[in-house]
């Protein structure tokens, strides 16, 4: 008879964190006593629940006289690719080490249910149990519930962030006498904002604004070039926001496409510096830390390849509608641009590539 596993998942791995117990969790009695730790250390904890119902379903099992086994698996605090990570390694361990085929998972119906595809790529899921908790349906137990998930870190991100920029956002136009513009700022921000959810963009904010914090706490010279980084990208984004209000204010009625374009002619090479200048300070710590520093060496080439593509394309079809005061044709810009943008990534390439044979 093929072994059965019942797994109990905890995506953010509250237990390790409130508890100290690593995962994986084998055995009925362990995870009972785990669980029990868990309800102590936090008795509103959900993965709680969803283990003592694993145990439960394990109990059923085990009295029909299925060979299985309770198992509970832990990832980590860092939501994501990091915590999937580990719970990958863990199923594989426990695929090679307890000779199971078919699994019956059991969720909080939260995150966890986002590693399913990690879980049917190694079992066969023979069935899915969401333990879902009975809660008063009082106003006074809807407040607390609320209050509860709001001091949730991740609940807290997901609600707060939108509302937070939308007050600050419109309360900054407010100050600036421009009302009308607050809507249509909003509606931008949240624009940015869902794109930035949707393609995972906020884990590299995140990593931007720790890699920063730990560059001032290390002394790196990094900090600085940071800094100058988010200073330049900020002027080139005001140069381009001020060249598009100038546009959109002129005699000329301007498309959408021109005002993209111009936003991108105003601040693009602001944007390039702050990229360089960031490269830069890494590259010098890669230097006296020893470290490699070869997509140090290439990115700021890499960034004045693409500067120079958006920008030749941005004056090309900014001169169908505006007076640029170029001196050669438009064109000739952007035949130039594309040019110089190959010939500086090839360069590059070839250089990197030349650099790693000699020293392999």
């Amino acid at each position: 008879m093929t072994k059965k596993l019942v797994i109990a998942i905890d995506r953010d791995d509250d237990l390790g964190k409130k508890t100290g117990i690593r995962s994986p969790v084998i055995g009925r009695r362990a995870n009972i006593e785990a669980a029990v730790k868990l309800a102590i250390a936090d008795p509103e904890e959900s993965d709680v629940n969803t283990m003592f119902g694993a145990v439960k379903i394990y109990d059923e099992l085990k009295k029909n006289g299925e060979d299985v086994e309770i198992v509970t698996v832990c990832g980590d605090e860092r939501v994501g690719i990091i915590s999937d990570s580990k719970i990958a390694e863990q199923l594989d361990w426990l695929k090679s080490n307890l000779n199971a085929e078919k699994v019956v998972v059991v969720t909080d119906g939260g995150e966890d249910e986002y590693i399913m595809p990690l879980i049917s790529s190694r079992f066969k899921i023979d069935a899915v149990n969401r333990i879902i908790v009975k809660q008063s349906r009082t106003l006074e137990g809807t407040y607390f519930l609320i209050k509860k998930m709001l001091d949730d870190p991740k609940i807290a991100k997901m609600t707060l962030t939108p509302l937070g920029i939308i007050f600050v956002v419109y309360s900054v136009f407010l100050l600036a006498r421009y009302p009308e513009w607050g809507s249509g700022a909003i509606i931008l921000t949240i624009g940015l904002y869902f794109l930035i959810k949707a393609y995972g963009l906020e884990d590299v904010i995140e990593e931007y604004f720790s890699t920063l914090k730990k560059a001032l706490m290390e002394g790196r010279l990094s900090f600085v070039a940071y800094i100058i980084s988010a200073i330049l990208i900020i002027i080139g984004t005001i140069q381009g926001i001020n060249l598009v209000w100038n546009i959109y204010n002129g005699k000329i009625a301007p498309g959408i496409i021109t005002l993209i374009t111009a936003f991108i002619y105003g601040a693009i090479w602001w944007v390039v510096a702050g990229g360089i200048a960031a490269s830069l300070g890494k590259l010098i710590d890669s230097i006296l830390e020893k470290k490699s520093v070869k997509k140090y060496i290439i990115m700021p080439f890499m960034l004045v390849s693409a500067g120079l593509v958006l920008w030749g394309a941005s004056v090309f079809i900014l001169s169908a509608n505006i007076k640029l005061g170029l001196k050669y044709s438009p064109i000739q810009y952007l035949v130039y641009s594309i040019l110089g943008s190959m010939i500086i990534a090839t360069l590059s390439i070839t250089v990197m590539k030349a650099t790693s044979e000699q020293k392999t």
